[in-house]
Formats: structure tokens, sequence, C-alpha cells
């Protein structure tokens, strides 16, 4: 956990590289508890971690905003859902 980037010729710290593949799955919390808590602490550590991380929230945070509530109404909702079952499809 250095603060500073590898050099081109040093491999990451294994740490490092942990983390952040792990870091898509830590900002939706989709880790175990004992990796989130890992992460946690690594980013807590890590300066050279920590803007990925904190990228990773604003992107999320952005893209949340940006969401629209598209929810379809309930007729044409149960009209798909009948010509699914029509069709010998399930739905819901």
């Amino acid at each position: 956990m250095t603060g500073a980037p590898a050099m081109p010729d040093e491999s990451p710290d294994p740490d490092c590289v942990a983390a952040v593949r792990q870091l898509w799955d830590f900002l939706d919390d989709e880790l175990t508890d004992e990796r989130m808590a890992a992460v946690r602490a690594h980013l807590r550590e890590c300066s050279a971690c920590l803007p990925h991380a904190e990228f990773g929230e604003r992107f999320l945070a952005a893209l949340h905003e940006t969401r629209e509530d598209r929810t379809c109404p309930a007729v044409v909702r149960a009209r798909v859902l009948e010509a699914l079952r029509t069709a010998g499809l399930k739905g819901p």
C-alpha cells in the first residue's frame, strides 16, 4: 500500500490489484462482509486506490441522478403478460 504509483519495472501491490478488481462489487455492496471490510480497510490506508473508489462513487451517484422513473402503465403490463401467457410463456 504505497502512495506512489508503481514504476514500469515494478509489479503493483497485490492488495491494490485485489481492491481495484473488487471495487465495483464493493461499491454495489455485493461482496461478503469479510471482503467488504478488507476493501474498506485498504481504501482507508491507500492513497493510490482511494481516487478509484471516489471516482466510482461519483460515477454511480451521477448515473443514479440521471435515471428516469420509467414505469410501465398497469394496462400495458397486463396486456404484455396476457400475450406471453397466450404464447405459452410464463410471466411473473
